[in-house]
Formats: C-alpha cells, sequence, structure tokens
C-alpha cells in the first residue's frame, strides 16, 4: 500500500510515494524467500541494496549494515540518498530523488531507467553531504531491475570511486603544473643560448641543456599519456606520419640515452613511406620498443629497428641479438613486471600493448628464440578507423 498524500505530491523528479510499514516488511519476506539470495550478496565487497519499485530499500548485503553499524530494520523503507546522508535528500519534495538538484544524480538515474527495462544501468553519481561540510562522494552506481512475486524490483550496487576520481584531479593539476615549469625551463635556456655566440663554449653547454630539457618534457609526456590512456582518457589524434622520420627521430633521441652507451642503433626503412596514426603516441611505443631492446643487448651489439610493407599494413619491427628466457616470455607484457629489479618497473612493455593496440588499433607481438634473438613488432593499418579499438588478445 502506499501513502496516498505522498502518491500526489508534484516532484521535481523521480516520482513520489512510498510503501508502507507493512508493505515493507512482506516486501522483505518475499526477498528473504529466494533461495541464496543474501548469502550471495553478503558476499560482495561493494554495498549492495534491493529497492521497491518506490526506489525504498526492503533489503541489504553485510557490508552496507558494517559500514552504517546497524540493523536491516534501522534502514528498511530509506532509499539511498537518505542512507549516505545526501544533502538534498530533505529538500525535495518526498525525500530522496524528488528534488530539483536530483535530475543530475546519476544514482536516481540508473534505478529508474532499470526500472523502466531489463538492462543493468551504470552511472556515476557526486553526492554532496550533509555533514560534513563540504564532503562529498563519488559513487559508481548499477542497478538491475529483477521481478520477484509478480512485482519489479532493483539490485542497487554502490561502488565508491571517490579515491579514483581524487588521484584523477591531482595527476591532472600535477601533470599540468611540472609540464609548465618544465617548459619554462626550455624557453629560458632557449633564450640564453640565442644571446651567446654561436662558436662559444656556453653556446654548446646551453644547446646541451636546451635538449636535455625537452628530453624532460617528453618524458613528462609519456607518463601523462600512460596514466590517461589506463583510465580510458587518451584521445589519439591522428594524422599522416612518415615512417622514416619518425624512426629516424627516434634514432636521434635514443642514441644519446644511457642505455644506449657502447650499443649501436641501426634503422632500416624505405623513405617516403607513410600511414594514418598518432605521431606521439606511435613514437612512445617505438621508443619503448628500443629502450627495452638496448636494455637487453649486450655491450657492442647492435639494435636494429625495421619498417616493412605488408599487404595494406605496416610492420614496425625492432631487435636485439639476447634471448628472453620462457619465464619471463609468459609475463611480459604485465604491468608490473619486469626482468630488473626495484618497485614500479615493467611500464615500458605494458605500455606498448595498451597504446598500440587499444589506441592505435594495431596488434603486437614478439618472437624471442635461440639462433635469433629477440623481435619485437607492431603491426599498423595505413588508414584506420579514428576510432578507439577495444584492446585484442594474441598468443606467442
Amino acid at each position: 500500500m502506499m501513502n496516498p498524500t505522498e502518491e500526489n505530491v508534484t516532484t521535481f523528479f523521480a516520482p513520489a510515494g512510498r510503501s508502507d510499514p507493512a508493505e515493507l516488511q512482506r516486501q522483505q519476506a518475499s526477498w528473504i524467500g529466494v533461495p541464496l539470495l543474501q548469502p550471495m550478496i553478503d558476499a560482495m565487497s561493494e554495498v549492495v541494496l534491493i529497492l521497491n519499485q518506490n526506489r525504498q530499500v526492503i533489503g541489504a548485503n553485510r557490508r552496507l549494515l558494517e559500514l552504517l553499524d546497524c540493523q536491516i530494520l534501522d534502514v528498511l523503507g530509506k532509499r539511498p540518498g537518505e542512507l549516505v546522508g545526501c544533502r538534498n535528500a530533505e529538500v525535495g519534495p518526498d525525500g530522496c530523488g524528488s528534488a530539483h538538484e536530483c535530475v543530475t544524480c546519476g544514482a536516481v538515474e540508473a534505478v529508474l531507467q532499470s526500472q523502466r527495462s531489463e538492462d543493468r544501468v551504470s552511472r556515476e553519481c557526486r553526492i554532496t553531504l550533509k555533514e560534513p561540510v563540504g564532503g562529498a562522494l563519488d559513487l559508481l552506481v548499477s542497478a538491475t531491475a529483477v521481478d520477484v512475486d509478480g512485482q519489479r524490483y532493483t539490485i542497487g550496487v554502490l561502488k565508491d570511486i571517490s579515491d579514483q576520481k581524487r588521484l584523477a584531479v591531482l595527476a591532472r593539476m600535477f601533470f599540468h603544473d611540472v609540464m609548465n615549469t618544465a617548459g619554462g625551463i626550455q624557453g629560458y635556456a632557449e633564450l640564453i643560448r640565442e644571446s651567446l655566440p654561436q662558436d662559444s663554449p656556453e653556446g654548446e653547454e646551453m644547446a646541451e641543456l636546451t635538449e636535455l630539457a625537452e628530453q624532460l618534457i617528453e618524458e613528462i609526456r609519456a607518463q601523462r599519456d600512460l596514466t590517461y590512456a589506463e583510465t580510458g582518457d587518451l584521445e589519439p589524434e591522428f594524422e599522416e606520419v612518415d615512417a622514416a622520420e619518425l624512426l629516424v627521430r627516434q634514432q636521434h633521441l635514443l642514441a644519446k640515452h644511457p642505455v644506449a652507451v657502447g650499443r649501436r642503433i641501426d634503422v632500416i626503412v624505405t623513405p617516403g613511406v607513410t600511414l594514418v596514426s598518432d605521431p606521439r603516441l606511435l613514437g612512445r611505443v617505438l621508443s619503448n620498443m628500443i629502450k627495452n631492446a638496448l636494455e637487453a643487448a649486450r655491450a657492442g651489439q647492435v639494435v636494429t629497428v625495421r619498417c616493412d610493407s605488408v599487404d595494406s599494413d605496416l610492420e614496425f619491427h625492432v631487435h636485439n641479438p639476447q634471448v628472453m628466457s620462457r619465464e619471463v616470455q609468459m609475463q611480459i607484457f604485465q604491468r608490473s613486471f619486469s626482468t630488473k629489479s626495484g618497485s614500479g618497473r615493467g611500464i615500458g612493455t605494458h605500455s606498448i600493448k595498451l597504446l598500440g593496440e587499444r589506441y592505435l588499433g594495431g596488434t603486437v607481438r614478439f618472437v624471442s628464440c635461440d639462433g635469433h634473438g629477440t623481435t619485437f613488432s607492431i603491426r599498423l593499418p595505413r588508414s584506420p578507423a579514428l576510432t578507439q579499438r577495444e584492446e585484442t588478445h594474441w598468443s606467442v
């Protein structure tokens, strides 16, 4: 039964109306009678709510009750915003979901849309808390409608993504500020270099400083792109790329890198070969391939970089004479795996696959065997669809 006064209330978003206590208890009993339901939701690490058609709680998992330090009867009949302390839960004419501000609430939208369909609906939701002042929650809400005993209910899963959102904001601020600082160093060094005589020792030193500043900026961009790539926020910018120019530039940049000491980089490519790609991201992939090859090669050995035309595609290959063990080969693209000691390693090969496949639409592979050494390759279409592709999977 519904409260008729509440049912006739005009709201700004979700409809009004609440079930009376007797109806709530009957609905709760229906759900308790579903075999294995409560053990299943209790096993989940996220908060799980069972809502009736009036968006009221008639069931919850242990995770929620532990967080609120309460019993199920304490939350029975409440709505999600009322449970978490949303500032707007008391503003609307019928509580949570009925205020003007609720129009932008992803949680309410997910529940309402799930009630209208049989699909799982997920929305992000930012809730401004009543207490503490200025407090907020960022949630990922997934809502799925199910029918039990002729009535439609919604299973809502609430995942707290506040830390994830906070880190994303901090990362953007950090990259913005540090790029500005590094760019200022580069610009200042360039001004000093231009003011000095061309043949002076100081001019050569300032040219070296300018180049080091440029390398620093490139390293910052690389970390920024990888961070955004892993969160799905990276947007490739496709344009025509000259393969020979790109490889020669990588050869020039990496020849002075510490990992290249005592080793040589040979580039084999036909001039005038082009493809449509993101030159920055493709350069990043090739740079990581070459760096890994230089690190694996011994002093005096040669790392060979080659570009071949294969049907309507281009293949870039980076070869070094060393062979990886089978154990290394099985883990090579895992994010945190590295053949070198120390934490925080293993990003290079991970980024090769992430950027090369998901964002450039290519296929990354490698071959490592006795007598042939190790070759990493990326095969790319000359003119890919300018959309983000799902990461493909392959086996060696």
